[in-house]
């Protein structure tokens, strides 16, 4: 599957550019500089025998079948607008996007957003331009780049059942990840806050790697 990841270039994004292009997808970082995103590929390419491409975020979408959006909550306005007329009919457009500010001293705080979720401020701003869907908002981002080892996650994905079976498909071709349907959109504002639970977890107990998997489902 062609898949674009907009923010590919660090943190999460560039864990998930490497994971899928190993699991066979054709994987495509975008970036607002270019520059930044060709030096990312060059790292990635190192790691994994198959190639990934970058460039301009623009660039990244144009023939993208999925595009997950792993940027900062501060720059998806910016970023959306910026790519929604280059998105092709019937893609589908994947949020791991979680809405956290530093507070005074250094702690992040989840910020309370008009739409309820990053996830719905991503599908307000596309209209019916794609399918948004919310996927990956609890995975941790540096086991991802440890392709040694196996990563024993669940991802939560919620939205509109069709565009959700694309993007489970997607994770589970990712090994040992496991997809569970969330409910419709409005769930991802469950699964976006939980991360700052998560954060605390990995402060507290000296972690990097805290992540979700449910027992009984």
């Amino acid at each position: 599957m062609r898949i674009a990841i907009l923010g590919g270039t660090a943190g999460l994004g560039k864990g998930l550019a490497a994971r899928l292009a190993v699991a066979g997808h054709e994987v495509s970082i975008g970036s607002r500089s270019g520059e930044r995103a060709r030096s990312v590929v060059e790292e990635l390419n190192s790691m994994i025998d198959r190639p990934i491409k970058g460039g301009l975020n623009e660039e990244s979408v144009t023939d993208a079948e999925v595009i997950i959006v792993a940027v900062p909550f501060t720059g998806i306005y910016e970023v959306i607008k910026a790519v929604r007329d280059r998105i092709q009919s019937g893609a589908v457009v994947v949020s791991a996007v979680v809405p956290l500010a530093s507070e005074l001293g250094g702690n992040m705080a989840y910020v309370e957003l008009p739409e309820g979720s990053a996830a719905e401020a991503i599908a307000r701003l596309l209209g019916n331009r794609a399918h948004v869907v919310s996927a990956f908002t609890n995975l941790p981002a540096n086991p991802l780049l440890r392709l040694d080892r196996p990563l024993e996650y669940d991802v939560v994905v919620c939205g509109e059942r069709e565009p959700v079976g694309v993007v489970s498909r997607v994770v589970e071709s990712i090994e040992r990840l496991r997809a569970l349907y969330g409910g419709p959109l409005r769930y991802s504002r469950v699964t976006e806050r939980l991360t700052e639970l998560l954060i605390w977890f990995n402060v507290n107990y000296k972690s990097d790697d805290a992540g979700v998997r449910f027992v009984g489902v």
